[in-house]
């Protein structure tokens, strides 16, 4: 399983339960705030877009690289359900693993379809919520230890046809604050995931009206596994 929260636990481990409660508060605005486009045109990959289910994984999924990087993200992913699985789990990392609006903005326009106008404003006016809700200065450079990391942990699939899957990703996200306090939870991600211009592409965070918030639950526990919840395997190194 992947563990990038765990190499970058540099500081004593301080747990304090008010943290905790804040973190907890302010995952559900984090995903609220980013909602899918009304009114954009969709950038389709041919005249004929497929729309028919495909076979989807029954199991775990091991995790493919995306073949070259853009602004630090892997991109490049095969025109394959393991494709879309990868891709969502690395820009969900990237977006949900950034206090800089300017860096979250910059990510999006890498990773974001551009059928979709509104992703770029609406995730760097997330980051900006989210500095809000931690108590963080809504602006300007934070100083470490202040870290907010989000890695995706396991996966369930919802509608899923060539070139359009919905990716539901159960994250664990960790704070860090000022005071080098570490307070974590768990998250539920609805992850809308666009195959256009030869790359799948993230088109909306967000449930599209659903709720899937009673899906909660520990990551790699069997809570998790009665849930519906499938294990993501790591890949090694990366895309250069």
């Amino acid at each position: 399983m992947r563990n990038l929260i765990g190499t970058k636990r540099i500081l004593p481990a301080v747990l304090a339960a008010g943290a905790l409660l804040v973190i907890a508060a302010v995952a559900v605005p984090l995903l609220a705030t980013h909602r899918g486009h009304t009114g954009a045109t969709r950038v389709s990959p041919s005249p004929t877009p497929s729309t028919s289910p495909i076979p989807v994984p029954s199991g775990a999924l091991s995790l493919v690289q995306g073949a070259r990087l853009a602004d630090g993200i892997e991109v490049g992913y095969p025109h394959t359900v393991v494709g879309a699985v990868s891709a969502s789990a690395e820009y969900l990392d990237a977006v949900a693993s950034t206090l800089d609006p300017d860096y979250a903005a910059s990510v999006m326009r890498a990773v974001g379809d551009p059928g979709n106008s509104t992703l770029v404003t609406d995730l760097a006016a997330s980051t900006v919520k989210l500095r809000g809700d931690l108590q963080l200065p809504t602006n300007g450079p934070l100083n470490p230890p202040v870290a907010f990391q989000t890695t995706a942990q396991m996966y369930q699939l919802r509608t899923a046809t060539a070139d359009d899957i919905l990716v539901l990703l159960l994250t664990n996200s960790t704070f860090i604050n000022a005071r080098g306090q570490m307070a974590q939870t768990t998250g539920v991600f609805p992850v809308q995931m666009h195959w256009t211009g030869g790359d799948w592409k993230l088109e909306s965070i967000g449930g599209a009206g659903q709720n899937y918030s009673g899906l909660a639950a520990t990551p790699d526990t069997q809570a998790a596994v009665a849930q519906g919840w499938l294990a993501l395997i790591a890949t090694t190194g990366g895309a250069s």
